[in-house]
């Protein structure tokens, strides 16, 4: 008998139907027809974007911070804020095949340890709830060049609820979608849990996975079926209050504490952390917040002793004052001890392999915070 890590996986309690759709052509919102494919900007209904706020709420832009305050941000979280890192496009169709055009605004480039497809790709699933399905050719990776992708994917008969996920470290302009004539559209069905933000490093942010749906924290919101809302920022995430104010005006059913790493000292993560973490709870009083320590691919040093007790004094301080709502995540569980470079591409980023091992020991606390 399989056993699930995750549990068994659970199709939505809404049966999509063919009745719930609607022909493209009753839509008035094709922006254009060529190869046989009627293409529909992602901007439109049916589609629901998920992770990011819709580009009218924020200044016309996918965005991961608050478009209309970028001056507040440091220069770094400023750029990497265009990275639509735990975005998602969803959908229902009829349709057995769709086209996908991606228009990227930027990319990390000329990362040696991150391939392309983790950097700009995008992948996508079919399926509803927490039983969604990797959908996507041999070698069909939608990471070709760095300004545009384009490809088809096959899809199985009948009605389907489709996922995309949106490249992890590169910005969007525009992405369509394209339909076969005739094709219906509706759509998806709602998520199972409200949304879960993840606040953190270049691991946060998902590297240095193959895809986009390999990152801990997309995997998580996979098993659990939520919208992932992803402030992961390479190399700056940094404790700054200015992101905190973000995170804490989203509404949001779970936070994951993941800051740690790019803090530049002791001094600095102990000065910043548990501020970060009081102006979360000031503004979400009733908000599960889980507090997560680096990973760590060589034997455990005097460097992360220290600050996975920084990071546990900011959570046990928080139980002393009476608070019942935060949950901690010791990383020393993350990875066994043998072969651990296995888990890693450089010995500080994890691969697919280390991402996934992440995801199994957040799980069940994260489960547990959401009253599941």
């Amino acid at each position: 008998m399989a056993k699930f890590v995750f549990g068994k996986p659970k199709s939505s309690k809404i049966k999509l139907k063919k009745s719930m759709l609607s022909k493209l052509s009753s839509l008035n919102i094709v922006d254009k027809n060529e190869d046989g494919y009627n293409y529909l900007d992602i901007i439109n209904p049916p589609f629901v974007l998920g992770g990011l706020k819709e580009p009218k709420d924020n200044c016309g832009e996918y965005y991961r911070l608050d478009a209309s305050k970028k001056e507040i941000y440091s220069d770094a979280n400023r750029g990497l804020a265009e990275c639509t890192a735990g975005g998602t496009v969803r959908f229902s169709t009829d349709a057995e095949s769709i086209s996908v055009r991606v228009y990227l605004r930027s990319a990390c480039l000329g990362m040696h340890h991150f391939c392309d497809r983790g950097v700009y790709g995008i992948d996508a699933y079919v399926g509803t709830g927490t039983a969604r399905t990797y959908v996507g050719a041999i070698m069909q990776t939608f990471a070709d060049n760095p300004e545009f992708n384009t490809g088809i994917l096959q899809l199985p008969q009948g009605v389907k609820e489709v996922s995309i996920n949106l490249p992890l470290y590169a910005g969007i302009k525009k992405v369509e979608v394209g339909f076969p004539k005739g094709s219906r559209v509706g759509e998806p069905t709602p998520r199972t849990v409200g949304a879960i933000a993840f606040y953190g490093s270049s691991i946060t942010q998902g590297g240095c996975v193959s895809r986009p749906a390999n990152s801990y924290a997309n995997i998580l919101c996979r098993v659990l079926d939520a919208d992932c809302c992803n402030y992961g920022f390479s190399g700056s995430g940094m404790g700054e209050l200015c992101v905190a104010e973000h995170i804490a005006s989203r509404d949001l059913a779970c936070f994951v504490m993941d800051y740690d790493y790019n803090a530049p000292s002791h001094e600095h993560l102990k000065a910043t952390h548990e501020p970060f973490f009081k102006l979360i709870r000031e503004k979400n009083p009733n908000l599960p917040v889980v507090f997560v320590t680096h990973p760590f691919f060589e034997d455990i040093k005097d460097f992360d002793t220290k600050r996975i007790e920084i990071i546990r004094e900011t959570y046990e301080n928080a139980r002393k004052a009476g608070d019942k709502n935060v949950y901690f995540v010791d990383s020393t569980k993350f990875f066994s001890p043998e072969m651990r470079d296995l888990y890693s591409v450089d010995n500080l980023h994890p691969n697919d392999l280390g991402q996934m091992n992440m995801a199994q020991v957040i799980y069940p606390v994260v489960k547990k915070a959401l009253g599941l």
